[in-house]
């Protein structure tokens, strides 16, 4: 008859995986595993742990796990019900409810508290509310400082700023030319284009204009009736204030 750890070695193989693999898919140490198909037991585990550990093997291996924890127990000489039981007495037993108390038995306090722990409980609680509070004032305290609009300078009377008058440049082409005309405040072309012979042409400024004359000897400038000489004879740039 084939032991357990037999069984168990001959299946791994037949599914064609390693230990390694096993130990990866399982969760379960490979030294484990290899004392298992070895059919040594004698690791430092309680035995609640090893049947465990043999059923998770045996049902990833395609085995039927009663029967290989019921072999285990068989070998070891003990039934699974009383072996649990000294496990748990070993290891800390967790009592749910309180204990039966006769008819002379005086009142009982709450499992697991008692007057004391009440009240560091309490003490801990009102620490936890204070610090939750005094958390709530700062940040409204943040948000009013960080928030509020910061206060206007005192303003005077609003100058009054009178919007220089515009005036009327007027080209005229002596002999034919190309001019171009651009107001300096804001970069705007007035005019950009060819003047034949004797032909005029009216402009509104304001401000400085900077123009651009192909022959200043053919142009002749009035602003608002007055002339004014073309400072250069051929090609070049100047300013009218």
């Amino acid at each position: 008859m084939q032991t357990i750890g037999e069984r168990l070695e001959e299946a791994r193989k037949r599914k064609g995986i390693s230990i390694r693999e096993a130990a990866e898919s399982t969760k379960i140490r490979g030294d484990y595993l290899q004392k298992f198909e070895a059919n040594s037991f004698e690791v430092d585990l309680p035995p609640l742990y090893v049947r465990g550990f043999l059923r998770s093997y045996a049902r990833y291996l395609d085995l039927d796990p009663d029967r290989v924890v019921s072999d285990f127990d068989a070998l070891v000489g003990r039934e699974t019900r009383p072996a649990r039981r000294e496990n748990r007495e070993a290891y800390g037993r967790v009592d749910f409810g309180e204990p039966a108390r006769g008819p002379e038995a005086g009142p009982t306090a709450p499992a697991g508290r008692s007057d004391q722990d009440q009240a560091l409980m309490l003490k801990y609680g009102l620490l936890a509310g204070a610090a939750v509070v005094a958390l709530v004032v700062i940040i409204l305290l943040i948000n009013v400082l960080f928030t509020r609009s910061p206060a206007k300078p005192a303003q005077g009377p609003t100058p009054i700023v009178q919007a220089e008058a515009a005036q009327t440049l007027t080209l005229t082409a002596i002999d034919a030319t190309r001019v171009k005309v651009v107001q300096d405040l804001d970069g705007a072309v007035l005019f950009n284009g060819s003047l034949a012979k004797a032909e005029s042409k009216s402009i509104k400024k304001q401000g400085k204009l900077l123009i651009t004359v192909e022959a200043g000897k053919n142009l002749r400038m009035e602003v608002n009736g007055r002339n004014y000489a073309v400072p250069i004879d051929g090609y070049g740039r100047f300013a009218l204030d």
